[in-house]
Order: C-alpha cells, then structure tokens, then sequence
C-alpha cells in the first residue's frame, strides 16, 4: 500500500526523480572505464558552460589564459584554476550565470565551521532527491520506508507539517542535534518504537551522542534495516558502537552544504563510491596537482548538475584518498577512502610544521581498540590524546601504539600526553579528529 502511494505521488508530480533514479542505477552498472569517459566529458562540458554563462568563470579562466577551445579538450579539466569558499562569497551575483530565475534556482544559506555566512543557487532543475534513492538502494532501503533522523535542521508548527506531508507517504522521527538531552533522546525512542522506522539517518556526533544516553538509560529500539551518517570521522570503534545499539549496519556518506550527495558506502562498506556522473572529485597535494590513487590529499569537488550557480573545482577543505581497486559489490563507480580530517584541523609544531589528516589514521592498526578519539592541541603547542577505550583485550596496547605514532609524528618537539575519558563532546552533532588552539599568524598582517 505504501510502495502503491509513492509511486502514484511520483507519477503525478516526481517524474524526473524517477528518470534520474533510474539513469543512476543503470550508471552504476557500467565498467569503470566508461563511468570515469562519462565523468571527463560532464565535467569539461561543464566548465565550458560555466566560462560561456558566468562572468566570474568567464573572466578566472580568461585571466589564466584559458579559451573555450581549451574547454574542449577533457585533459584541460585538472589544469582549471581552483576556487574556494572565499571567492563564492564574494562573487555571488557574478557567478551566477544567466540561466538562473525564480523558476530556476532557490538561495540556499550555509554557516559552515567558520561561521561565515555563505549564499548560493540550487538549480531546481536537477532531481537531487533521486542520489538519495540511489543511497537507499545500497543500503537495503526504499524511498517510501519510514525514518529517523538526526539533524540540526528540525522544523516546527506549520513548517514542520507542510514538510511532512511533502514526505507522504514516509514518515519521520526527528531529533534535534542541537538538543539532545536525556529527555529528548527519550522521547525519541519512544517515538522510534511506535513508528518502527526502517532506517536512521544524521550527524554521525549526534547519532553517536544518542546510541551513549540510549545505553545509560537502558533504552533499546526495534532495529532498522539500516544506519547511515555523516558529517563526522566515522572509526570502526564508532562504526561497531552505532551498530551494537541499532542492531543493524551503520554505513558512512559524503555530502556537504555546498554540494549535496557526493558519496556513499555500499554494503561492503569498503569505501565510499563517488557518484562520478555528477559530481567529481579529484584528490590534490599542497601544490594542487592530482595525486595517484591510494595516496591522501585534499578534496576538490566539482558539481557538474548546477547551471544557475557553478561550483567548477571547489576546495572542499577536507581530506581523503581514492581507494585502488574493484569493490566487491561490483560497481564501476571510483571509491574515497575515510574522510580524515579538515586540511584546516592540524597539529602544528614549533618548527612550523603542519600535520594534518595523517593523524586520523594513528589507530590503524589496532582500530577497535578505540571507541573513540580525538587529538587537542593547546596554545603552548602542547598534545593530548584523549580516547574512550573499548573493552577488548588488546585496547590498551592499541592506544600505546597509536600515542607512540603520534609521538614520533611531532619529532618530539612537543610533549605529548593521553586522557583516558569516558565521553568526548561535540556540538550540533559534528565531530572533528583534531583541534588546535595554537594562533596561525597572518601572513598579511605586518605585526
């Protein structure tokens, strides 16, 4: 009866989801050498929309001596000047191109870590909510199947209800990130188990933060087909606590405000395939070339579906690394390894070195070892570990080796200590490997 209504629903007014949906299932069938002939030719067409349509790409790529016959060539993709948050700022009415009206695009607001705000277009055109299908069909779930959510985004009175009935015929049981308390985890719960939703869904932090108070209260849920988050390191000591609580796989994906749905775990949950016929990812060093695969850089992600408001090679400010390999499940799509880090979360030492996402990856060895950890740097440069053990055997020969890594990482130039805890805060449901107080100087700032 629930599939029955979804489909009627779409079929009167979600037609293009469908297509799309359909289209994305079938990519994921082709061979990686066709997946990745696709991606090249999207994202130079791409580019050379945005240089003939936006007067911002129009006049970066011109500055740098780039023609649209260049915009011809694939190969030319890798060589286009790189963009970052800044610069979306400050050129909103530049970039957007000439395709964008009030049919078209809807400003979307983020905050973002630094707290800045940042204005851009969706294009309304694409049917971004058929890449969420396309998730759901890997982890076992249906667009129509019942929810849990935790999100920082909770809507209320009418809002709430002209949302939900948006949804219909899924429903939702919401928490917020922001505010979960005993009493609201709680309630939440006892929502879950009347609803019985076939799949949660959030902030891996708030989430994480849920699964802890669900556990000091003796509070269980019926389990769920599936457990997905984001926005959050997700370690196996994290990944084993979520699925021990829900009793159900817990799967990891990449989105971000400014580019929804770049990513996902199958069930091999073995890395996370980029969906490389709508978004590309390339992986760079310090001096922005590409690197070979299975060797970390920083993330640069273009979305090649918005033509209101291009973002052509985006510096994301993450982490991570392309996975060599075929992936069990069979897909041709390209995997990420974890996402380990923000480039602007480092450890940074007295001589002037930066380390930044390498510290994400000091439990490798000995993953379980761990429920959780974090690296925090204090402004005399001073570092602690701090880490919730788990109760195998070997956790705490784990946590010497991880600390002895990281010791060896700073060249001990600083001291550095370990802070067994039991909890390790977060707010709004985000979790970071590192954070440091020592004061970056500006370069530009005379004093």
């Amino acid at each position: 009866m629930r599939e029955a209504a979804f489909r009627l629903k779409t079929a009167v007014g979600g037609r293009s989801s469908t297509e799309a949906y359909r289209e994305f299932l079938a990519m994921d069938a082709l061979s990686p050498e066709r997946i990745a002939q696709v991606s090249a030719e999207r994202s130079i067409a791409h580019a050379r929309f945005a240089f003939g349509h936006s007067a911002f790409y129009r006049d970066l790529y011109s500055a740098h001596g780039i023609t649209d016959d260049d915009l011809r060539d694939p190969a030319a993709f890798a060589a286009l000047p790189i963009v970052d948050k800044a610069m979306l700022r400050e050129n909103f009415e530049r970039i957007r191109t000439d395709e964008a009206d009030s049919r078209t695009s809807v400003v979307s607001r983020t905050g973002g870590s630094t707290g800045l705000p940042l204005h851009l277009l969706r294009d309304l055109r694409f049917p971004a909510r058929a890449l969420e299908w396309r998730l759901f069909d890997w982890w076992g779930v249906k667009p129509w199947d019942d929810r849990g959510i935790v999100t920082r985004h909770v809507l209320t009175g009418a809002a709430r209800i002209r949302h939900d009935l948006g949804w219909l015929p899924s429903r939702r049981v919401q928490l917020d990130a922001f505010q979960i308390t005993d009493a609201s985890v709680r309630e939440f719960v006892e929502r879950w188990n009347r609803l019985r939703p076939r799949f949660l869904i959030g902030y891996g932090g708030g989430v994480l933060d849920t699964v802890r108070r669900m556990k000091r209260m003796g509070l269980t849920v019926t389990p769920p087909a599936a457990v997905a988050v984001t926005a959050a390191p997700l370690s196996p000591g994290t990944r084993a606590e979520i699925e021990e609580a829900f009793g159900a796989p817990c799967f990891d994906h990449y989105r971000s405000a400014e580019i929804p749905w770049m990513a996902g775990e199958c069930a091999a949950q073995n890395g996370l395939h980029v969906f490389a016929d709508v978004r590309r990812i390339e992986i760079v060093d310090d001096e922005d070339h590409v690197v070979p695969e299975d060797v970390e850089g920083e993330v640069i992600v273009s979305d090649l579906t918005n033509r209101v408001f291009p973002i052509v090679r985006y510096r994301l400010g993450d982490i991570s690394s392309y996975r060599s390999g075929a992936c069990t499940c069979g897909r041709g799509l390209p995997r990420l390894g974890a996402i380990s880090g923000r480039s602007s979360d480092a450890v940074r030492l007295p001589d002037g070195t930066t380390i930044a996402g390498a510290l994400g990856h000091i439990f490798d060895d000995a993953p379980l070892s761990i429920r959780q950890f974090e690296i925090v740097q204090d402004a005399d440069y001073s570092v602690t570990l701090r880490c919730i053990p788990s109760d195998a055997p070997d956790a705490q020969a784990g946590i010497h080796a991880a600390t002895e890594k990281l010791r060896h990482a700073t060249k001990g130039l600083v001291p550095v200590t370990v802070e067994r805890v039991e909890s390790i805060p977060q707010v709004g449901g985000k979790m970071r490997f590192i954070r440091s107080m020592v004061v970056v100087p500006d370069p530009a700032d005379p004093s």
